[in-house]
This record gives structure tokens, C-alpha cells and sequence, in this order.
């Protein structure tokens, strides 16, 4: 989360990958020399690369993780994991991220990205992939809204240092021992809440993360600053990797914070960035971390943060893939740091933040795993250890090539036409061929010749296949392992000097790439087996994999829901797929009822949800949603004119109020209780999410209908209001037109 200039919060493994090369445009002057390592030792997450999976869920991380494996990262880096405030009625728009920094409670899970046990399974697959998982940490305060933050801590004694805002940023006590942007600030000197905090990171070490990333460290004092033991204690929580955000500025003690832990490069980010709008690097600028006082091998390096892209300033939205993918290879390449690539909603970019083709819990765009950005990252990999030079051939400010050793380069071209190389360099004679275009570069007595074009980077390896042993179960999907059958499945393996497969406890058998077994003989509805595989490769490392398959119930039945929203009179539901044209009968298919809430809903067989199936909403009288193709059919989906609408979150229960016509803006107004209480806040209370066919909804938590709670519809700005005494009663999933329930 950034710190300042802002105006709201919005806010291992390498194994036998060989001599890699990777050839990119740099320029003229510096050497550095490091110890060498030997190619078949892993990669240590210090010294490897990191996806920041920004907003993804649990389980789209780990749907992924073959993708961030074959891409080249060591590392992925969650969004917060601990409860946060359910913001914006639990809406999961991107543009509601910020509240992921807003914590209430440190326990594991949360409405955005998923449960504890899906926080452990995927980190179960993460470490079958080698890949370490790093967890965004929020230590510094809590949220604004007092009534939001849980008892647990509440009941801490002296657990705040209040709410007072910062004003002076040039002053370090303002800045650690007031409050960013009004978020009730922690007091991090009290050993209690140290205690606290420190549990919270030894469960999550405990549940498989593996390192943490530290949000706005720089608002925590340092070791005997104003009384502070508190990194002591936090630290010493049993992970492999940790680093603070500590965005620079006059009094931000990089220096200091960097002897704790390693610490952000935010300066140099910055440089990169420039550098990518004026299209020239020099040397002496991409050579110089800006970092004062810290080890290079201490840095977080990043082309772009969460924060320069998601903020309302902006900073880095203006960027274009083909500027991530440039920067990416200047950063990445080099000798020092460990860089941090940041996964954009998808869309995103060229000055569009948040597009809407992806929400909170998807994955970002492609661009992580494209083929310059993985050729890159492997370079990083194979070249540790060795020694680093950067110049601009022939002074060239527009091409930059970062020589490591004499084993690999990576030449970035930042201008808009082709570039024909011919320069000094270090690397050892030879034929180069660059693996994103397949161009081929040529050196010979310490010079270096071809073709780069524009705007792109060269990747250039001289290196043997990767030989690590792999195993899979052809098509299966992390997460999704369902079966209605006894199922034939294809067993896969490559570079294997050997493969056996086991069922259950059973015995080992020995297999070949492509040979077929069949699992689920013999299971009943709701029992699981798994297939264990196991790979020896020509390097005697073995690499082992389990696989569980769990049979459903064949006559298993899941609801849908209609919200209705043109108030018909009768709706029927049309299904259709590719095997079947009328699975509810033909057109208009079959009758929907009216259930208490006002919904519509029809229960159908539960492997419609995974067969395919399509659905149309329709009144029989000419009026139907969708117009054309059919929305997919999904288990307890609740659909409106546009498909489908965003799930509730655990805990709470979704209200919805019919625009009685003309409001922009609705705000619910709850109450219960003697004395009254009033949870969504004094007249005219909290505001409400407007959904595509113009009606608003809210998600509260359930407790508030099981409390005779009463609440009151109004427009903001206006006397308008419904009703207009003694509000309606709380209902869970009730849709309220102005008169009531309907």
C-alpha cells in the first residue's frame, strides 16, 4: 500500500537448466563480480523471481501453478490472507481492492481470496511444483471503521496508538506512530500485540507459506526507535524469505530496515519507468539501484508495484504490455535484487486500470507467462552467481545489453525501429540463438553481431533442455477432480529414466509416457482415490505427485436463481447442450418457482454445472435473457439480465432493492435492538452496490436478520425513502422493491 501523495487508499527451484543466454540492449560501463554456482543447485527465493498474483484466489494460484512453474518464477506472492473489511457490500470489482489493506481480524481466510483449507491445499501444490509461496502481511494498523475491527484484538489492552492521521511526513515519529490515512494504527510496541501478530505468521508459516512481504514496514519503527523491539519478535516466525515495503523518501531508513530483511526498490522502479517513457537507458542509470547504503542482493526490484498501477494517481497505468515486457528484461536480468512481477487485471494497461474483464479471485492477464517474460526469468535462474557488466553498444542510449559472465546476455531494444547490432562484448565465441524469435546472433573475437528489432528483447541460450523428471495425469485440473464414473485417464511423463504409478496404498507399477489406468472402481457417492506418480530423472532426482479423485453423487441435484429484475409474472428456464437441445424440455423449457425472497429458482441435476449447460431465462411472452447463447449454467448461481451476478460471501446474506426509478445512488439504513443500534453507520447509513439493470444490492452479515434488525431504503441527498416509518424487516436474501418484500 503506498504511503503518501495519495489521495484515498485505494491503494526452487533450477534444476539442470544448463548454460541459458539471454541477449538484451544495454550500455556502457560497470562491472560487477559474484562467486559462481553450479547450474544443478536450486534457486533460492532471494534469488529467484516472484509473481505478485495480485487478487487472485487460493485456488485460481493454484489452478495455475503448472503456468508460474513453466514461466520460469520461484516464487508467487498472495494478496492478504487475513480477514479484511467486506467493503462496498462484499462487491468483487478490482476497483474495491484496497480493502484487502484494511484488516479486522488476523486469522486466516477472507471473502476475497478464500478459506484456510484452501490457503493450505494450495500451498500443498505449490510445494509439489518446487514453487515457494510468499504472503502479503498487513502489521502496521487496521481500518478506519472502529466498529469493524474484531474484539480479539479490541480486547488487547493498549492495542493502538489511535487514529490520529499523519501530517508531517518528513517527521519519523508522525510517521510510524500516527495513522496512514486515519486506518486505527497497531501499537507495535506493546509485546501483546507483537505476540499476536506472530502467531498469525507461524500459522500461515505452519499452513506452507514460505516468506512474507511486509505492507508499509517503513510506518513501523525500527529496532530501539521510540521503545520498538518489534521486528526482533516479528521476524523470528520460521520462514525462508521476508521483505518490508519501504518506499523511499527522506526519512524512510532503507539503510536500516535493509539489515532486517530485504526492502524495496521504489526509486529504481521509478528510473526504470523513465527510462521506458523516454525510450533510451543509459548504463550508468540502469547500473545504479539508487539505494543508498543497501546491498544490492537486499532489494526488491519491480518495472511497476500494486500501488503504481492500482492507486487513483496512476503512476504506471500508462504502460503498455510491450513496456512491462522491456522493463521486465532490463531488471530481471541483472545480477542483484530479486524482481517482482506484477500480474494486471486483464485488459489492463495503456491507461485503463481497471477494464472489468476480470474481478477480485481471477487471474490477471497472460502477460506474466509470455514468452519474453519467461525466457527472461529463466535467464535470471541459470545465470546466479555470475558476474554482471551493462553498456549501450556503441553508445546507443535506446539499446542496452546486460552481459553475465561470458555465458548469456539480454539486449533490449526500447526504440521504435530495428536495431543492427554490432558491438564489443564479453560473451565467448559462438552462434546465439535468440528463443523468443528464433533470430540467430553471432560472436566472434569479443563481437557481437544482429538484428534486434523494435521494441523487443533478445533472448539468446546456448543451453541444454531443462532434464528435470515430470509427471501429470493428462487433463486434470487442480481443484476439480470430481467423477460420476469409473474413469480411463492417461498417465504422463517426460525426461524420465523411470515412472510408477500407485493407487491408494497399493503396490508400485511402472509406466510409460501415455499409458492409460482406470481409477474410481468400485467407489461409493462421496468417497475419494488417489493416484500417486512417481518420476526418476537422468539427473537422480525423483519428483513425486498425488492426485485425488472423489466420485459425486450421480443423482445429486444444485439450484439456480433468477432475480427477476422486469417483474415478470412467470418465468421458465431453457436449457441446452451440446449433446442435449431441450434438457428441461423444449422451449420455453420448464416453469421456474418464486421462492420467499422473491427470487425465482429451479433445481436441476448437479453435473449440469460440469457438463456444459446452458440456460435461458424467459417469460414465454417474447421477452428472454440472454438474446443469443445461453449463460453458463453454474451450481447456486444467482443470475440477473447480464448472467450471472457476484457470489455472496460465507457469512453473509445479499439484499436487493428494486430502483423505484431515476435514483443513481441507494443507501440502506439498518437498525435493531434497545438501545437502538445502528451497524452500517448513522443516517442514511451505508451505500449500496448498483447491479447492470440499474437495482442496487448489499451484503450484510447474517447475523443481523437473525437479530429482528429492520431496515430503510433511501436516496441520498434527497428525502426520498422507503418506507417512510418503521422500517422493513430484515429478511436473508430478501428483494425489497419500495413497497417490500416482493
Amino acid at each position: 500500500m503506498s504511503l503518501r501523495n495519495k489521495v484515498n487508499l485505494k491503494k526452487k527451484m533450477k534444476k539442470g537448466l544448463g548454460s541459458l543466454l539471454v541477449l538484451t540492449a544495454v550500455s556502457a560501463g560497470a562491472f560487477a563480480q559474484a562467486n559462481a554456482v553450479k547450474a544443478d543447485e536450486q534457486v533460492s527465493m532471494k534469488e529467484g523471481t516472484v509473481l505478485h498474483a495480485w487478487c487472485w484466489s487460493f485456488n485460481t494460484i493454484k489452478d495455475n501453478m503448472q503456468a508460474i512453474k513453466d514461466a520460469g518464477y520461484t516464487s508467487v506472492q498472495t494478496s492478504p490472507i487475513n480477514q479484511v473489511v467486506v467493503g462496498n457490500g462484499g462487491n468483487k470489482s478490482l476497483k474495491n481492492w484496497y480493502y484487502q489493506y484494511q484488516p479486522t481480524l488476523h486469522t486466516i481466510g477472507n471473502y476475497q481470496l478464500g478459506t484456510e483449507e484452501e490457503f493450505k491445499e494450495m500451498n500443498r501444490v505449490a510445494d509439489q511444483y518446487g514453487i515457494k509461496i510468499i504472503v502479503d502481511a498487513v502489521l502496521n494498523h487496521t481500518t478506519s471503521d472502529y466498529n469493524q475491527i474484531s474484539p480479539e484484538i479490541k480486547k488487547i489492552p493498549n492495542w493502538t496508538h489511535g487514529n490520529k492521521e499523519i501530517k508531517n511526513w518528513n517527521d519519523r515519529y508522525d510517521v510510524t506512530q500516527n495513522a496512514l490515512l486515519g486506518l486505527y494504527d497497531l501499537n507495535t510496541q506493546n509485546p501483546q500485540i507483537q505476540q499476536y501478530l506472530l502467531n498469525f505468521l507461524k500459522t500461515a508459516v505452519a499452513d506452507g507459506a514460505d516468506g512474507f512481504r511486509y505492507d508499509t514496514a517503513k510506518h513501523i519503527e525500527l529496532p530501539g526507535e521510540y521503545g520498538s523491539n518489534f521486528w526482533n519478535v516479528i521476524l523470528n516466525n520460521g520462514s525462508e524469505f521476508q521483505y518490508g515495503e519501504v518506499l523511499q523518501d527522506s526519512i524512510s531508513h532503507e539503510a536500516d530496515y535493509s539489515k532486517l530483511m530485504s526492502v524495496t526498490a521504489s526509486n529504481y522502479g521509478n528510473q526504470i519507468r523513465n527510462d521506458l517513457k523516454d525510450k533510451r537507458a543509459a548504463a550508468g542509470n540502469l547500473m545504479n539501484y539508487q539505494a543508498q547504503g543497501v546491498d544490492p542482493s537486499n532489494l526488491v526490484t519491480w518495472v511497476e508495484s500494486h500501488d503504481t498501477y492500482a492507486n487513483d494517481d496512476q503512476v504506471s497505468t500508462w504502460m503498455s504490455d510491450d513496456d512491462i515486457r522491456l522493463g521486465w528484461s532490463m531488471i530481471t536480468a541483472r545480477a542483484k535484487g530479486t524482481p517482482l512481477f506484477f500480474s494486471r487485471p486483464v485488459g489492463g494497461g495503456n491507461g485503463t486500470r481497471f477494464p472489468g474483464q476480470s474481478q477480485i479471485g481471477d487471474a490477471g492477464s497472460d502477460l506474466y507467462k509470455d514468452p519474453t517474460v519467461k525466457a527472461v526469468n529463466k535467464f535470471h535462474n541459470a545465470m546466479v552467481g555470475e558476474s554482471e557488466y551493462i553498456r549501450n553498444p556503441n553508445g546507443d542510449e535506446q539499446v542496452a545489453m546486460i552481459e553475465r559472465g561470458n555465458k548469456g546476455a539480454v539486449i533490449v531494444n526500447l526504440g521504435n525501429g530495428d536495431k543492427q547490432l554490432n558491438s564489443d562484448t564479453k560473451l565467448a565465441d559462438g552462434t546465439y540463438t535468440d528463443q523468443v524469435s528464433g533470430r540467430q546472433f553471432n560472436v566472434s573475437n569479443g563481437h557481437i553481431t544482429g538484428n534486434v528489432s523494435s521494441r523487443s528483447s533478445v533472448v539468446l541460450y546456448d543451453a541444454k533442455p531443462d532434464g528435470t523428471a515430470q509427471v501429470s495425469i493428462d487433463g486434470y485440473k487442480e481443484g476439480d477432480n470430481s467423477i460420476s464414473a469409473a474413469t480411463e485417464v492417461t498417465l504422463k511423463a517426460k525426461n524420465a529414466e523411470s515412472a510408477t504409478y500407485k493407487l491408494d496404498n497399493g503396490q508400485e507399477v511402472a509406466f510409460q509416457d501415455g499409458d492409460k489406468i482406470t481409477v474410481g472402481e468400485g467407489l461409493e457417492a462421496g468417497q475419494s482415490t488417489s493416484v500417486t506418480l512417481t518420476a526418476t530423472g537422468a539427473d537422480g532426482q525423483a519428483i513425486t505427485k498425488t492426485y485425488t479423485f472423489t466420485m459425486k453423487d450421480p443423482s445429486a441435484e444444485t439450484n439456480i436463481y433468477f432475480q427477476n429484475p422486469d417483474n415478470w409474472s412467470e418465468v421458465y428456464a431453457y436449457m441446452y447442450s451440446a449433446k442435449d437441445t431441450k434438457l428441461l424440455g423444449a422451449w420455453p423449457g420448464t416453469k421456474m418457482t418464486k421462492d420467499s425472497t422473491g427470487r425465482y429458482t429451479i433445481s436441476v441435476p448437479a453435473s449440469y454445472a460440469e457438463e456444459g449447460v446452458k440456460v435461458i431465462f424467459t417469460n414465454n411472452q417474447g421477452s428472454q435473457f440472454p438474446q443469443k447463447e445461453g449463460f453458463d449454467l453454474k451450481a447456486e448461481g444467482v443470475y440477473s439480465k447480464s448472467g450471472l451476478v457476484p457470489a455472496v460471501p460465507a457469512g453473509k446474506t445479499r439484499v436487493t432493492f428494486d430502483n423505484p426509478g431515476g435514483w443513481d445512488n441507494a443507501n440502506v439504513y439498518l437498525y435493531y435492538g434497545n438501545p437502538v443500534q445502528t451497524p452500517l453507520g448513522a443516517w442514511p447509513g451505508t451505500q449500496m452496490t448498483k447491479d447492470d439493470a440499474g437495482n442496487f444490492y448489499l451484503d450484510l452479515p447474517e447475523e443481523y436478520a437473525d437479530a429482528n434488525a429492520k431496515i430503510i431504503f433511501n436516496q441520498p441527498g434527497t428525502s426520498n425513502q422507503f418506507p417512510y416509518s418503521v422500517g422493513f424487516d430484515l429478511v436473508k436474501s430478501g428483494n425489497y422493491n419500495k413497497d417490500g418484500l416482493k
